[in-house]
């Protein structure tokens, strides 16, 4: 019979880190419920866009994380050098970004209407994140949980706060943008002093770069998926109805990242010889946290919208469940490829980039005459992609039965 102190490591694990991912995507969906009452629709939708391409963007930073706590999680007595490593790579990487901010920014301000300094700010800010998801990965690799919980909250609630700082001060996309800018970078500079501080290499080992562009590579196609329809509904809707759309889209966000705790806790538990059983638990408690979501949402959408968007936004409450579901589903998605990521298979990439020419091709050459119609096809392709998830994940996965407990 196994210890019971490994299960209370775990429980108090989840506990921590899920308070704490609640507080740092709260204070994100803060930033976004101030917005939606400051600004108009029409800007409201600009922000919407600008938002979905600075998730797309900050994958580099999640996949940092991914890549900094499996290599922490796997290092034994070299972790020190492992640490020093992840962060100076954070660092080229971040500097990267900020470079190529200045060069992205007036092209994606023209396709999506949004203005220049609000791009050239929002995209620097990843550079920060992008360092301070090494800090987080670096304590997520080690299991310290209560290091790994102070960090988050300090990247999110700094980013959320200089956002809604600018936007009540300046009243514009562009406020929001140079308050994220300036919160991500107090975010960073705390979480690095929390986690590892003093962490730094004076050079980088033989294939790491390489390994962490595949992470990257990962969590980009998966993010871009999960974030390509407010995109779209920039481009197809008026700008009334893409603002209804970035609205929705909040309920979708939080059914997507309110169960991360899950796989933040857990992923370290899948390196090396991985558990089904990790994965199993993963996966369950995953679809029961998206359950209860949409569920709620179902029951109570009028309520949801007018908490998230505000009164003017309350015809779009009969559809909040499928916003609901849209994120859920993409949740699951995110749980199985972390699941390959795990253990280096890159195969699932291929099933996420057939999903999203799907979603792409459904949504531009068909389904873009309403929210709705939008909406429904991420739901399908989102809901599909999740039963060949669990298909190839069944038929790739190695036998070793390392129960969960022995990770601790």
């Amino acid at each position: 019979m196994s210890s019971p102190q490994p299960r209370a490591a775990l429980a108090k694990g989840l506990i921590f880190v899920g308070a704490a991912t609640m507080i740092g995507n709260g204070a994100a969906y803060l930033l976004s419920m101030v917005s939606a009452r400051i600004l108009t629709p029409a800007d409201f939708g600009a922000l919407g866009a600008l938002l979905s391409l600075l998730v797309i963007i900050s994958t580099v930073g999640i996949a940092t994380q991914a890549f900094a706590a499996r290599r922490v999680a796997e290092a034994g007595a070299g972790r020190a050098a492992v640490e020093g490593e992840s962060i100076r790579m954070a660092t080229l990487a971040g500097a990267a970004v900020m470079v190529a901010a200045l060069l992205l920014a007036w092209p994606a301000g023209v396709v999506f209407d949004i203005p220049f300094i609000a791009v050239a700010t929002g995209i620097g800010s990843i550079g920060f994140v992008i360092i301070g998801s090494a800090a987080m990965g670096i304590a997520q690799g080690r299991e310290e949980h209560v290091r790994l919980s102070w960090s988050f909250i300090a990247n999110g609630v700094g980013r959320a706060l200089g956002g809604v700082v600018g936007v009540v001060v300046l009243q514009s996309v562009t406020g929001v943008g140079i308050g994220v800018l300036v919160g991500c970078a107090l975010g960073a500079f705390i979480a690095y002093r929390l986690s590892c501080p003093g962490a730094w290499a004076a050079a980088v080992s033989k294939g790491v770069t390489t390994e962490l562009l595949q992470v990257v590579y990962a969590l980009m196609v998966l993010f871009t998926l999960t974030n390509v329809d407010v995109l779209l509904a920039r481009l197809f809707l008026t700008e009334d109805q893409s603002g209804e759309y970035s609205v929705g889209v909040l309920l979708a966000k939080i059914a997507f990242f309110l169960p991360n705790a899950i796989i933040i806790v857990l992923f370290p538990k899948m390196t090396g010889g991985r558990s089904n059983r990790t994965v199993y638990l993963a996966t369950g408690l995953t679809a029961i946290v998206g359950l209860v979501i949409t569920g709620f949402s179902f029951l109570f959408g009028d309520l949801v919208i007018r908490i998230l968007g505000g009164a003017q936004y309350t015809e779009l409450g009969s559809e909040a469940w499928l916003f609901a579901l849209e994120g859920s589903a993409f949740a699951l998605v995110q749980v199985l490829l972390y699941a390959r990521l795990a253990t280096r298979d890159q195969r699932a990439v291929l099933a996420v980039w057939a999903a999203l020419g799907v979603l792409i091709a459904v949504v531009a050459l068909w389904r873009h005459d309403s929210v709705a119609e939008i909406v429904t096809s991420v739901v399908f392709v989102s809901l599909g992609l999740t039963v060949v998830g669990l298909i190839m994940d069944r038929r790739h996965s190695p036998n070793v039965p390392i129960p969960v407990e022995s990770a601790e």
